[in-house]
């Protein structure tokens, strides 16, 4: 056997397979593990009950949700601040399930899965598509998917705003990536419309603008050495700050009238600069996770 003939047969050998030669092909393989991983791992909560902590608030004891996607549920939701939140798309996905699946828990549960998985599928496919490295951003991804810190959103299905929120996200800023590339109008509206979606949704999502400044820097890189430059990027995202300000002040308003709470401001500010430091140490290690951390006061 000649050497040309033996290197071949190795070549042959050590090739990926043809499903894997095509980056398309690749990527299409890969965000169809990804997803049915993550349906597989949180298949289990189809046979759940509804909780008795607040699933009887969100749906199974709420008059207007259990009627169904009616237009008096469509007007309520917009108007109502129970719960101590405001989330007119989220009270819509509840009475939705209930139009399409009943009274019981399978359903919305199955629908908090299926976001979950379609959430860490978008996420791989924007950070591929924003940075060009497949196997890092599948290992985002599926930390994501997987870590245990995001059971609560997917299994709990009164957090469904958390699931529905970062679906309009991701949306948005996959959006804001084709606006980029080609700025127009309709884009910076589709942008607009799914950012206000996900603030709809839960007002978590009110830090959209300031990752779209995260995001110019690295990895669109339309940051110049210009000082001019990033200020025209700031102006760009005056309505979406606009958005982000109005949710601020509904959902401290509807907090305020709901919880009448008795701590000062200096408590609330401190306890938030707490919280952040206790979720990433559980984001780093996982353990003593719990569905509410009460405030000692």
């Amino acid at each position: 056997m000649t050497v040309e003939l033996l290197e071949q047969k190795v070549d042959e050998v050590t090739a990926e397979p043809r499903a894997f030669q095509s980056v398309e092909k690749r990527k299409f393989l890969l965000g169809l593990l990804l997803v049915l991983v993550t349906i597989a791992l949180y298949s289990p909560v189809a046979r759940a009950p509804f909780l008795n902590y607040d699933d009887a608030l969100h749906v199974t004891d709420n008059p207007h949700v259990r009627a169904g996607l009616t237009w008096k549920t469509f007007v309520w939701a917009f108007k109502t601040g129970e719960t101590s939140d405001w989330h007119p798309i989220t009270w819509m996905s509840h009475a939705l399930d209930c139009e399409i699946f009943g009274a019981g828990p399978m359903g919305p549960h199955v629908i908090n899965v299926l976001l979950h998985a379609a959430n860490a599928l978008l996420l791989f496919l924007l950070l591929e598509n924003a940075t060009g490295f497949l196997w890092r951003s599948l290992g985002v991804a599926a930390l994501f998917a997987l870590h245990p810190i995001n059971v609560e959103s997917v299994a709990w299905i009164s957090e469904r705003k958390d699931v529905l929120s970062m679906f309009f996200f991701l949306l948005a800023l996959g959006a804001y990536g084709w606006y980029v590339r080609r700025p127009g109008i309709g884009r910076y509206l589709l942008v607009t419309v799914a950012y206000a979606l996900s603030l709809m949704s839960k007002a978590q999502a009110i830090t959209f603008p300031f990752a779209l400044l995260l995001l110019d820097y690295w990895p669109l890189r339309r940051v110049g050495p210009v000082n001019s430059r990033f200020f025209k990027l700031v102006l760009e995202k005056i309505p979406w700050f606009a958005l982000s300000a109005a949710s601020a002040l509904i959902t401290i308003k509807v907090e305020a009238d709901a919880t009448q709470s008795t701590l000062p401001l200096w408590a609330h500010l401190a306890n938030a600069v707490v919280s952040y430091g206790k979720y990433l140490g559980k984001t780093l290690w996982p353990v003593d996770l719990a569905i509410v951390y009460p405030h000692p006061g």
